[in-house]
């Protein structure tokens, strides 16, 4: 007796038995899948048909919106379940979307297919879908408990960019014992680098290619926006739709272009990871209010100039690639420019200041202020020991520390206790500097320091940008030391902010969290204890003092 005639009534686990394995296209039309009461199919879609074929284990999809990528993955998972017996677990960024998505997306797509309605067992909430043999569960991603819950063999983390970054890697712990462990990730992009757009960075970059009837050129449509996107010859204007401007041609011979007509190219291929970039560009959906859809994206593209958030819809939505913009101030030239050789003093100094942030690691930032009242950063360290920061705050003589309060309270209030008036622990809270005083175990008092988060980490964006904090060289570096610094580099750029909506309908701007910013973070709690602390250390009043270069 196999585990299915032991767990469902006699009769039926013939039924729900997967049958002889067929491609996913092939399931599709098995299933009679159905959108908006029509046949699944491609037509004006076509660059999805590759994509069907596809049964790459790691996949990636950087995209604009309404691109039919969803939808797809979406089928995916109910193949994965009913077809290959296998479990499916489909990850939002919260319960909500969670709730929505299972609602008005795949309970429609289960219900309106006879085939998978009779495949449907005992079990069919929002949360979890049983399937033929297999099972589909909806879980978000904002606690560690969701993204840990169910062991799976097929993960997909939809709207990435809006999840907690640190629950992903639980999510992916799912599949450590299937057998199958395909993982698909997809979302619209927001920032550089972030979500989505770093985990596009790490596959092979496939691009929608339009191949030219003509000279047989490949153009990539948002690779080269907007050159593909010509104005219409006015000796031509009567072979175009009335009211057209422009339409999309060939980059190299100007021929006009068959969006249906292309092939996916891939920028890196001999990268193991595999990697879309979908945009709206190549869509052939015509929309009512426009003679033809190259008319309507310019029209939009010009209507965006001047505006930061015209602009950023465009370049997210449309064209499917992440937007800085002002929000993302922290640039590799920012960096460079306030790079000093020789800062990186691994023997030690004293008079200094150092910031902790604390998350499953240590990460610290050691600061001195210059003669010009300049922020210089001289030492930067990740570590799981807690007794390093005993041996740092000797090394560096450190007059004032600054250590996040949480997660671990009780270890940043014992280790502020081992140096009376030297460290304080931080908060994030209220809308001003806020000094205070609490007891470690109901006894000993410890200083404390609530902050505003986004004002805090305003001021060290600014004096980043402005020049008023500085970081050791990478010149001169190698080994361990220069890793450090390129992650400190990377870190930094992380410090990004967006506008969130509160539930209240306020528009505020926050700094993205989650996020590898630890030693952004770490420095900005430096800058605190050396410039805004009111707290006086028990130090001389002299300048800084470094030590003779050595072993540290």
């Amino acid at each position: 007796m196999g585990i299915l005639d032991s767990i469902i009534p006699q009769g039926a686990a013939e039924r729900l038995r997967p049958r002889e394995r067929i491609p996913f296209p092939e399931w599709i039309a098995r299933a009679g899948i159905t959108i908006r009461g029509e046949p699944y199919q491609t037509r004006g879609h076509e660059y999805l048909e590759a994509i069907l074929r596809d049964d790459h284990p790691d996949q990636v999809f950087e995209k604009g919106a309404q691109v039919g990528i969803s939808t797809l993955v979406l089928m995916k998972a109910l193949y994965v379940a009913e077809h290959l017996g296998k479990k499916t677990v489909y990850y939002f960024q919260d319960d909500g979307a969670v709730s929505d998505f299972s609602s008005d997306r795949a309970q429609p797509m289960i219900r309106d297919s006879a085939y998978l309605t009779e495949r449907v067992r005992d079990t069919d909430r929002v949360g979890l879908k049983q399937i033929g043999a297999g099972s589909l569960y909806f879980r978000g991603l904002f606690t560690k408990g969701k993204a840990k819950s169910v062991d799976a063999d097929f993960v997909i983390l939809d709207e990435l960019d809006e999840a907690k970054q640190a629950h992903k890697e639980f999510a992916l712990d799912r599949l450590m014992h299937s057998d199958l462990q395909w993982v698909h990730a997809l979302s619209q992009p927001s920032f550089p680098s972030y979500g989505i757009d770093a985990e596009f960075n790490e596959t092979d970059q496939r691009y929608w290619h339009l191949i030219c009837p003509a000279c047989g050129h490949r153009n990539c449509l948002e690779i080269d926006f907007p050159g593909n996107f010509l104005p219409v010859p006015t000796s031509q204007a009567r072979s175009f739709p009335d009211g057209a401007t422009h339409y999309r041609g060939c980059g190299r011979c100007r021929t006009k272009l068959d969006p249906a007509r292309g092939e996916w190219i891939a920028k890196y291929s001999e990268r193991r990871r595999r990697g879309y970039h979908l945009s709206q560009l190549y869509t052939q959906i015509r929309p009512a209010d426009a003679p033809n859809y190259a008319t309507k994206i310019m029209t939009t593209w010009h209507a965006a100039q001047g505006s930061q958030i015209k602009l950023s819809r465009f370049t997210i939505s449309i064209l499917g690639y992440p937007y800085a913009g002002a929000d993302a101030r922290i640039t590799d030239e920012v960096l460079d420019a306030i790079e000093v050789p020789g800062m990186f003093l691994t023997a030690g100094a004293y008079g200094t200041f150092m910031g902790v942030d604390q998350g499953d690691i240590l990460t610290i930032a050691i600061c001195v202020l210059t003669a010009g009242g300049r922020l210089q950063g001289v030492y930067f360290e990740e570590t799981e020991d807690w007794g390093r920061l005993d041996v740092l705050m000797a090394q560096y003589g450190v007059v004032m520390a600054n250590i996040d309060a949480m997660p671990n309270k009780d270890s940043a209030k014992a280790f502020a206790v081992r140096y009376p008036n030297r460290v304080v622990i931080q908060y994030f809270g209220g809308k001003e500097l806020k000094e205070g005083e609490e007891l470690h175990r109901g006894k000993q008092k410890v200083h404390t320091v609530s902050v505003d988060r986004t004002e805090s980490l305003d001021a060290t964006v600014d004096g980043l940008c402005a020049g008023d904090i500085l970081l050791p060289a990478r010149s001169g570096l190698s080994g361990r030391n220069l890793v450090t610094m390129d992650n400190v580099r990377r870190h930094l750029k992380q410090l990004m902010a967006r506008n969130e909506e509160s539930p209240s309908g306020q528009t505020r701007r926050v700094y993205l969290t989650g996020v590898e910013n630890h030693y952004g973070m770490a420095t900005n709690s430096a800058r605190i204890a050396a410039l805004e602390l009111g707290i006086k250390a028990p130090a001389p009043n002299v300048m800084p003092v470094f030590r003779k270069p050595g072993r540290a």
